[in-house]
């Protein structure tokens, strides 16, 4: 006796083998360690990348979109590839993830942050803040923290000669952040989990939206990136931490229920209604009409089409079959139809 193995194939274009749920310490490092990478390159790149190079600013800005599409790539599939309290809180909103789990994703986040943060502002060389102008390490690095009134990214350029008000400074985190948390939730659904794709969108919102709100919020858009700033920062930043939490979790709310509202999980699944599925079979069995445009269709209650027995009848004539009434058999002999251009006896 053989025996026979069916092999299915699978498109892989459009289907993504399924992974299981990593566990919370996991994810938990996942986090750690994508905004470690973050803060590391959007920090590092601030602080060092001007000493010799010269950069464009909006290069050196586009770095932290960089730096987001990398950590996404790699661990986007472990916890999501949230990297900022905010997003998390969007994730949670939107049941993608669940509350408990909120607060170990922050400690990760801050933690991770606070790393990077902090690696680099024990790596600044002695005499490289006079160098560059700044009177102390701290004096250095508080150029990359989030800031308003005089301290703000346009206050510090003109020497406080232009300043922003906390109420105009809110007003765009908030937005920016509704917009970049929205992007990012979006993202993650449309992209059919590819996480490629995913990493791309959310990388260069990310990057054009702090390239945006430099001037006025110095664009963080994450409280994790904000807080990592402020430890290291001249006292007057961790005063005004509070805005650039409060802020970008406002925007972040604001952005999960729209999605709720409009986009909500899961996706409906539209599927063929019956009446779709006979005209379907219908235009398929039309293929077997005769030069009378007669054709044989299948009854309302059928679910599956009858079997084509034509090509085993060259005639097409075919053999015993259910009964039929006589306003079937009036209409159309199914044992006597012949083509026109056959040989055989023509019909009565």
């Amino acid at each position: 006796m053989s025996s026979q193995t069916d092999t299915v194939a699978v498109d892989l274009d459009d289907t993504e083998l399924e992974t299981p749920p990593a566990g919370l310490f996991t994810r938990f490092a996942a986090e750690f360690l994508g905004t470690f990478i973050l803060v590391f390159i959007g920090f590092g790149v601030t602080l060092y990348a001007g000493v010799l190079l010269n950069p464009d600013e909006t290069l050196r800005l586009l770095s932290w979109g960089v730096a987001l599409l990398v950590v996404i790539a790699l661990f986007g599939r472990v916890s999501g590839g949230h990297f900022n309290p905010a997003v998390t809180l969007g994730a949670a909103i939107t049941g993608r993830t669940s509350w408990p789990d909120v607060l170990v994703y922050w400690v990760g986040q801050l933690a991770g942050g606070a790393a990077a943060a902090g690696l680099l502002y024990l790596t600044i060389p002695s005499g490289l803040p006079t160098a560059v102008g700044a009177a102390s390490q701290k004096a250095m690095f508080t150029k990359v923290a989030s800031g308003y009134g005089e301290h703000s990214i346009v206050g510090q350029l003109t020497t406080g000669a232009v300043t922003t008000e906390l109420v105009q400074v809110l007003l765009v985190e908030v937005v920016a952040t509704a917009l970049f948390v929205g992007v990012a939730l979006m993202a993650q659904r449309w992209a059919r989990g590819t996480r490629g794709t995913t990493a791309v969108v959310t990388g260069l919102a990310y990057g054009a939206l702090s390239l945006t709100t430099y001037s006025l919020t110095s664009g963080a858009l994450n409280p994790a990136r904000a807080t990592a700033a402020a430890i290291f920062s001249e006292g007057w930043a961790v005063g005004q931490l509070w805005l650039f939490w409060v802020a970008p979790l406002v925007g972040a709310a604001i952005a999960a229920l729209l999605v709720t509202v409009f986009a909500p999980d899961p996706l409906p699944v539209y599927d063929l209604d019956d009446e779709d599925e006979d005209e379907e079979y219908a235009q398929e069995d039309a293929t077997d009409a005769d030069d009378e445009g007669h054709r044989l269709e299948l009854e309302e209650d059928s679910e599956e089409p009858e079997e084509d027995h034509s090509a085993e009848d060259p005639t097409g004539i075919p053999e015993a079959g259910p009964a039929r009434d006589d306003a079937f058999t009036e209409d159309y002999d199914a044992t006597a139809d012949y083509d026109e251009d056959d040989t055989g006896p023509a019909r009565s």
